[in-house]
């Protein structure tokens, strides 16, 4: 463990000594890296297929805020949606106002999640951005959290019954289609179970983390890790069919993820804990300091 605690010191000297050019230069790659799965995800093709296009939009956000990766994803998909009909445009349009409309209602900083949540599923680790969410961002991360859920099922639906939304036909067919085929979207049970487990888990975690007794972090992402993990009774309870060993290896490797981030972001000795009373003219305080665990 000493070990470790060097490399992560190391690290954390070198981040604070480069964060002005190491921060852009994530940005652009997670852009970059979400534009192209998302681009392979609904089997895109043309110029928005190039990876040169792709470069070019990551290389934009490298002199951009990270709240400005959704909108740039948001623009990207809507000119997907134009090329395939004007009702997916509309369809579209009208979901990502929705988006814009409630994520305006929070800090905007936590926008990015909007776009990770779906990253984290097209990588088969979604259980894992919950656990950090609960354990290193505030509460309104909860609000970004469920917007990236259900922006991924929607784009799971698009990608399912894009044919509905085909040129061919007028658009009264169109409709009618579309209506026909909404139901798999509104009604779906595995988008329900999957907003409330992640949000009982990151909401869990949050406040727990935030009392002051002793391994109050390590509590919290224990009690996460259980929530998350009633998925495999509800899944059956429910009617619905999950891959078991492929949602288990996910569970696993999203626990040991969320393992390594609590070692970089609290990694507390409580055996040196110290109890501090100290006043001034308004107060009194009674404080618990607690030390960092150093190599």
């Amino acid at each position: 463990m000493e070990t470790l605690r060097q490399y992560r010191e190391n690290l954390q000297k070198i981040y604070g000594k480069n964060d002005y050019w190491m921060v852009p230069i994530f940005r652009s790659l997670f852009s970059m890296t979400f534009l192209f799965f998302l681009s392979r995800y609904l089997q895109m093709t043309g110029k928005l297929g190039n990876p040169m296009v792709i470069l070019s939009l990551g290389l934009l956000s490298f002199f951009l805020p990270f709240s400005f990766v959704p909108c740039l994803s948001g623009i990207f998909l809507l000119y997907y949606f134009y090329t395939q009909s004007i009702l997916l445009l509309g369809v579209g349009a009208l979901f990502f106002v929705f988006i814009f409309i409630i994520q305006s209602s929070v800090r905007g900083k936590y926008a990015i999640l909007i776009a990770a949540m779906p990253l984290c599923f097209f990588f088969r680790i979604p259980y894992f951005l919950p656990l950090l969410m609960g354990l290193t961002m505030g509460l309104s991360a909860v609000i970004s959290l469920d917007l990236g859920i259900l922006v991924y099922y929607f784009l799971r639906y698009i990608r399912e019954y894009k044919d509905k939304f085909s040129t061919g036909g007028d658009l009264v067919e169109q409709l009618d289609a579309f209506s026909g085929n909404l139901a798999p979207f509104i009604k779906n049970k595995e988008l329900f179970l999957v907003l409330l487990l992640f949000t009982l888990a990151a909401l869990a975690i949050f406040v727990i983390r935030n009392f002051s007794f002793n391994y109050s972090f390590e509590t919290a992402l224990v009690i996460g890790l259980c929530l998350e993990a009633t998925a495999f009774i509800l899944y059956p309870a429910v009617g619905m069919k999950m891959n078991l060993t492929g949602e288990l290896l996910s569970f696993l490797l999203s626990a040991l993820l969320s393992i390594v981030a609590l070692f970089f972001w609290h990694d507390a000795d409580y055996r040196g804990t110290e109890f501090v009373q100290f006043e001034d003219d308004a107060y009194y305080y009674h404080v618990k300091a607690v030390p960092k665990k150093k190599a």
